[in-house]
Formats: C-alpha cells, sequence, structure tokens
C-alpha cells in the first residue's frame, strides 16, 4: 500500500464574461479566469500531487514545470494520466482517492459527478473509487475573499 496527499491552490484573475474554469476535468461556469501556468485544474493537481507523493517521486512542479513552454495551456487531464502511469509501471493501481475543493465560488454541486465520471474514466477505475466533496472558508482568508480557490486529495495506490 501506498498513501499519498496533494495540495493546490490558484488566484484568480480577471472577470470574464461566459466564462468557465476547468475543476476535475469540467468546465465549470465562473465569472473569473484562473491564473496558472496550464489549465490551472486545482482538483487535478491535487490528484498528481497526491500520485506522485505515493510514489515518493517529488510533485507536479518537478515533472511538469511552469517554466518549460510545452505545459502552457495544457489540460490537465493529460498530466494526471501521465502521472498515473507512473504507478502503473511499478505495478500499482488506484484502490480510491479522495478529493476536498475549498472555494466559496463557483458552486459544484451540480458538476461532481460528471467530475467523477471524467477522473475514474482517465484514471481507467470504477467510479465510486473517487470521492469529490467541496467545502468554503466561511468568508476567512483568500479563498473566503474570493481571491482564489485550492483543493487537496488524498490517494491509496495498491
Amino acid at each position: 500500500m501506498r498513501v499519498g496527499f496533494g495540495f493546490d491552490a490558484h488566484r484568480f484573475g480577471e472577470p470574464r464574461d461566459h466564462h468557465a474554469i476547468m475543476l476535475g476535468g469540467v468546465a465549470v461556469p465562473h465569472t473569473h479566469e484562473i491564473i496558472a501556468h496550464s489549465d490551472g485544474d486545482v482538483i487535478i493537481h491535487a490528484l498528481c500531487d497526491a500520485l506522485l507523493g505515493a510514489l515518493s517521486l517529488g510533485d507536479i512542479g518537478s515533472h511538469f514545470p511552469d517554466t518549460d513552454p510545452r505545459w502552457q495551456d495544457a489540460d490537465s487531464r493529460l498530466l494526471m494520466r501521465a502521472c498515473y502511469d507512473l504507478a502503473r509501471a511499478r505495478g500499482l493501481s488506484l484502490a480510491n482517492a479522495d478529493i476536498t475543493l475549498i472555494a466559496e465560488r463557483p458552486r459544484v454541486r451540480d458538476h461532481v459527478e460528471e467530475m467523477r465520471i471524467v477522473l475514474a474514466t482517465d484514471l481507467d477505475v470504477e467510479q465510486d473509487r473517487i470521492s469529490i466533496k467541496a467545502t468554503t472558508t466561511e468568508t476567512m482568508g483568500f479563498i473566503g475573499r474570493q481571491e482564489g480557490l485550492a483543493a487537496q486529495a488524498a490517494v491509496l495506490l495498491l
């Protein structure tokens, strides 16, 4: 068994009309863009760090540095699949992933099931192995002031 924990946070940028941000591989409508080198999907970035942590292989930034133009505007799903391929190459598979989005906005309740389907499909596991929850910080801190959002993830690899 290998356990990993991941965390990611991104700031919000400029307001955008009819804009969407990527969360869990799903385009979720939001009023602001995310400032990031890739697509800024905090859910998948936290999951990548959890996978890499379970493998003792560093973090997402060491594998996909923001100084490398190849990763500019990259689809985080590609990064996640590459991280999971490292686990599979070691004979490991995902027993489960538990992910928490921390944000005042956007509200994601209506998108969670689609996120679970996307992640389970990409990781080639049953949907019931992927848990996604959301919480707020009760208006405290940078998340509470709606300056950004964060996610944390824990994984068990067998």
